[in-house]
């Protein structure tokens, strides 16, 4: 590839990334560079920041404690698809256990790892720590990073956001990256990497969208109600 093509290219993408802080539309995308996926995914909430905040510490404690309620509702329609050939189902993930360590904050998935027709990977051990932190007044971060390296997943860690919007409602968005392993760095390709993790993470911004919009619509009933009995 040419310089000059290279640098179209990489102006592009800087074109891109910096229009998700001038618009209000949701959005997704992915790329590949030196190794590493990245997800981008943001969407827009009629919310307050203040009610996306207690989705989030929902989310962070089901995720420690009991992840199975997640795909009520935060996972709800991202596990295995319909249909046998369908592309999304390439690689699944079977739950087995959830451990949480109270001292070090540090939580441990243990998994299945699935590869239809090819393979599985039992009692994969996935260790995580999350930090959270207010970077000022109107933007909120969570940071996950995982702790793996064999195989299957060589690093992987993701920031969420929640940012308050001055023309009302909150973005929530997400930035994900993975270095997968020597085995699914030859099997994911780009297109199988879009339909197994860029379309769950549309999928689940999308559930949080709908989420905190509810929780929203709850609470403005709950007070238009108190407002009625009040008068």
């Amino acid at each position: 590839m040419s310089t000059v093509r290279r640098y179209f290219l990489l102006l592009l993408m800087f074109m891109a990334v910096s229009s998700l802080y001038a618009t209000e539309g949701d959005t997704i995308f992915s790329y590949y560079k030196g190794g590493e996926h990245v997800t981008y995914g943001r969407v827009h909430v009629d919310a307050r920041k203040e009610v996306c905040m207690e989705m989030v510490d929902d989310l962070i404690s089901q995720f420690r404690g009991d992840p199975d309620q997640l795909f009520e509702w935060a996972f709800k329609g991202l596990g295995k698809q319909k249909g046998e050939k369908n592309e999304k189902n390439e690689v699944l993930i079977e739950l087995n256990q959830a451990l949480y360590d109270t001292a070090t904050h540090v939580g441990t998935l243990v998994m299945d790892i699935v590869v239809p027709g090819l393979t599985t990977f039992d009692d994969v051990n996935i260790e995580s720590l999350v930090t959270q932190r207010e970077l000022n007044d109107t933007v909120f971060e969570v940071f996950v990073d995982i702790f793996y390296s064999n195989s299957l997943l060589k690093k992987a860690y993701g920031t969420f956001f929640v940012e308050e919007c001055r023309e009302g409602g909150t973005y929530l968005s997400i930035d994900i990256h993975i270095r997968f392993g020597w085995f699914f760095n030859l099997f994911i390709t780009q297109r199988r990497y879009r339909n197994i993790v860029e379309w769950r993470t549309d999928g689940f911004l999308k559930n949080l969208k709908e989420d905190v919009e509810r929780r929203e619509q709850v609470i403005n009933e709950e007070l238009k109600q108190r407002t009625i009995y009040d008068n």
